[in-house]
């Protein structure tokens, strides 16, 4: 997934209401799959991707529903996850969006296991596509941008 970021330089000139309207539909399919994985409601999080959605693994790219029961997985192992979803970059281009979600995602651990929790600093390069019925994620590659897995501090 190849994106020239010289397109978010500045000066910025205001948006469209239709581009505006747009902007605010791709930036919440990032939060919809946070809020499915944090809720540990897997319908929900797969809603955010098209049918023939492709994520970046490490086998390349993997189909969506063959990737992403995987990931979700992993995330329903833990007692809670939070995912918090800051800066988003949008690039409008007609009926295709490219959607750069940074994010902090918190992995609270067992009570009793070596460690309170695991905290990953993770950028969603997303590649979003207008449908019918809406913005669908199309493409997903994940930048770990960082990883703290201290030792339990607390005694709860």
């Amino acid at each position: 997934m190849e994106f020239d970021v010289a397109r978010w330089r500045g000066p910025v000139l205001p948006l469209s209401p239709e581009e505006l309207a747009d902007h605010h539909a791709v930036g919440q399919l990032c939060k919809i799959y946070a809020l499915g994985m944090d809720l540990r409601n897997y319908d929900l999080a797969r809603s955010a991707f098209a049918d023939e959605a492709k994520i970046q693994g490490k086998a390349g790219l993997e189909p969506v529903d063959e990737s992403l029961p995987a990931t979700y997985a992993v995330a329903s192992s833990f007692k809670a996850t939070q995912h918090v979803i800051a800066n988003q970059y949008v690039a409008l281009d007609g009926n295709e969006a490219t959607v750069w979600s940074y994010g902090v995602a918190h992995h609270k651990v067992a009570k009793g296991e070596e460690r309170d929790e695991i905290i990953a600093g993770v950028q969603y390069r997303d590649t979003c596509r207008r449908y019918p019925d809406g913005w669908l994620i199309v493409e997903r590659a994940i930048a770990n941008q960082w990883v703290d897995m201290q030792p339990r501090v607390s005694k709860i």
